[in-house]
């Protein structure tokens, strides 16, 4: 697991993509710059979002200061010590731009990364580049294609036609305290759709695989994982649905034989898929060390 700048490299490219229920949030850059982005929108949020950052160390200053601030007085004396009540117009002369505004230099990864694209772009391509190279066939592609998209659709029919009330006391008999914090009627929302995108991702990836290109785990694997996992926690879900008689065993019976036959396949068709490591999700031991050695630091 490699960490830059206190975030985890590539947690974002195998995950569920369901940021309000992850633990790595603070670990993922992309839903960092989300915020981000979602910040500068707000005019609220916009002065703190586009601020500088403090370089590192504050420019030599103590990361924590003396008591009684370096002698000076608890209470300045009024007019502050002379100065004028009423600053005057551009800060007295005070250059608009102050020198903590300068973004910092690159990460040297970040600089390294970016030599290598000026000297590509500097440099002929082959006459080759564009020769498309001839797609591997995939043997039950079209069919996990159908199945899951005939899957995706026929949930989000099911869910629109029913309502769910919990109100009454009756119908909150049974139902898990904790299902505020998983209810299967979101587990499944949720998952209906990412099953069939996150299969054909991993088909299409299968599809333009060549092993010798690459000397890192197949991507293709990771996507397929994914789709695993979301059929898995659909397929817990739907039962849960069955075991508190919000969904009879007639109604949910079709989809977990779609959800069935779609586990099968894709584990056919992937056969490393449950064995890849996504990035921190998959790697207990990394993250209690990083959380431990920051706990120490």
């Amino acid at each position: 697991m490699e960490i830059r700048d206190g975030f985890i490299v590539g947690v974002y490219n195998y995950c569920d993509s369901w940021c309000d229920r992850c633990a790595f949030t603070s670990r993922c850059r992309v839903f960092a710059d989300k915020c981000e982005m979602e910040a500068t929108l707000d005019p609220n949020l916009e002065p703190v979002a586009l601020a500088p950052c403090l370089p590192e160390g504050l420019n030599g200053l103590p990361s924590r200061l003396p008591e009684g601030l370096n002698g000076l007085p608890s209470r300045l004396p009024e007019g502050l010590n002379g100065l004028p009540s009423r600053l005057p117009e551009r800060l007295g002369g005070v250059p608009s731009k102050h020198p903590m505004d300068v973004p910092s230099p690159p990460p040297p990864w970040l600089k390294e990364l970016l030599e290598e694209m000026d000297e590509a772009s500097r440099s002929p391509l082959p006459d080759d580049v564009w020769v498309q190279r001839a797609r591997r066939v995939v043997p039950e592609r079209d069919a996990i294609d159908d199945r899951a998209e005939a899957y995706s659709r026929r949930v989000r029919a099911w869910l629109n036609t029913r309502e769910f009330d919990l109100s009454s006391k009756e119908r909150r008999q049974g139902v898990p305290a904790d299902w505020e914090a998983g209810d299967p009627r979101d587990v499944i929302a949720w998952f209906h759709m990412m099953i069939h995108v996150k299969a054909m991702r991993a088909l299409h990836g299968l599809a333009e695989d060549d092993p010798a290109d690459r000397n890192w785990p197949a991507d293709h694997d990771g996507s397929a994982k994914v789709a695993l996992i979301g059929i898995d926690r659909s397929h817990t879900a739907w039962l849960d649905l069955v075991e508190v008689g919000l969904a009879s065993p007639a109604d949910a019976a079709s989809f977990i034989d779609d959800l069935i036959w779609l586990r099968a396949a894709l584990e056919r068709t992937f056969p490393n898929a449950r064995a890849f490591v996504r990035p921190g999700f998959d790697e207990p031991d990394e993250v209690a060390r990083l959380l431990r050695s920051e706990s120490e630091a």
